[in-house]
């Protein structure tokens, strides 16, 4: 499960993970790998995410969208909270 968050600033991060949990309009998406595809809108809140074997870390964030696809997920945000 690859994710990858942008600004227009840039890159925020890039990772391999096990899991990720974004905030969203209807309340919070949990993904594992081989998920269905989405794209959905983001609120500000928390994006969780762990690597296999890891804890769980929190990226702060503001609107945005994500998209989900074939163990891809992108988030674009407008802003950081």
């Amino acid at each position: 499960l690859h994710l990858r968050v942008e600004t227009a600033a840039g890159v925020l991060l890039e990772q391999e993970l096990c899991y990720v949990n974004f905030p969203t309009e209807e309340g919070s998406v949990g993904v594992l790998a081989d998920h269905a595809p989405m794209m959905c809108a983001i609120r500000p809140g928390k994006l969780i995410y762990r690597a296999d074997g890891g804890e769980n870390r929190e990226l702060a964030v503001g609107r945005g969208v994500a998209r989900v696809e074939d163990n891809n997920i992108t988030v674009l945000l407008s802003s950081l909270k």
